[in-house]
């Protein structure tokens, strides 16, 4: 069962889902349940298509049943969401979308953005970081790129232990950054950006409260940059690190519900 709760790509949906409501909740912006369903169908949907259907195109195998179950469900949930949703959230859902298809064409082997060297980690980076923005579009323009920076390096950091877990698979073509800069230099890359997003998030954090918990967060990720390599099982990864946006949402309800008087 928990296997097939990781494989299903459900986790890493409810990690995406609880880095955009963390944003909300930081920012005091509403999330409504209509967006909400589109986050977390359409990023369902996007994770079923690149870890599911996109492999067994490449190797021209059938699509089973429970893998068209998910996506129809993850689709589904998704445009019933997004039928609520004003021009600009269509437009940065289909801007997310396409590069989700861009990442990896489902036309044959080694074709898509994250076959271009270094690319990869920003591709994803990017992606998280618009959907988590879409609730805060009243936000003042200053305020919103700097979020939006926080966001942004938030991602790379979460990604640098994977990037790390696949240092032994990726091909060198690749140019990953652990294969530019080495295990040790991408820990130290890591920790300099995690500092930077701490003092981002000094900068951003509207909800004071919130801002603990975030540095706690960032303590955290910390940690799991500098235990990660490729020695590392994928659970880590796939399971802990992952996790930690889904603590982190949970640790900022508890916050606000229990906190407010620290």
């Amino acid at each position: 069962m928990f296997q097939r709760y990781i494989s299903s790509n459900l986790h890493v949906t409810l990690s995406l889902w609880a880095f955009c409501g963390v944003f909300a909740l930081q920012q005091g912006a509403p999330f409504s349940l209509s967006l909400q369903c589109a986050v977390f169908g359409f990023g369902w949907a996007a994770y079923q298509y690149l870890h599911a259907f996109v492999p067994i195109l490449y190797r021209q195998q059938q699509v089973t049943f429970s893998k068209l179950f998910y996506a129809l469900l993850a689709l589904s949930l998704g445009f019933y969401g997004l039928m609520l949703q004003p021009v600009f959230v269509w437009i940065s859902f289909g801007f997310a979308g396409m590069l989700t298809f861009c990442y990896a064409l489902p036309f044959g082997a080694k074709m898509g953005l994250r076959f271009v060297p270094t690319l990869k980690v920003f591709v994803v980076a990017l992606c998280w970081t618009v959907l988590a923005t879409i609730p805060l579009n009243a936000l003042p323009k200053n305020l919103f790129v700097l979020v939006s920076i926080k966001a942004l390096t938030w991602m790379i950091c979460l990604i640098l232990p994977f990037d790390l877990r696949d240092l032994q698979k990726d091909e060198k073509a690749l140019k990953t950054l652990p294969q530019l800069f080495g295990v040790n230099g991408v820990k130290v890359l890591g920790f300099i950006l995690i500092s930077f997003t701490a003092f981002m998030a000094f900068k951003t954090v509207a909800v004071d409260v919130l801002l603990y918990v975030e540095w706690g967060m960032l303590l955290l990720l910390a940690i799991a940059l500098y235990g990660a390599s490729p020695k590392r099982s994928p659970m880590f990864t796939s399971f802990w690190v992952e996790g930690i946006p889904i603590l982190w949402f949970v640790a900022s309800i508890l916050t606000l519900t229990f906190g407010l008087g620290l």
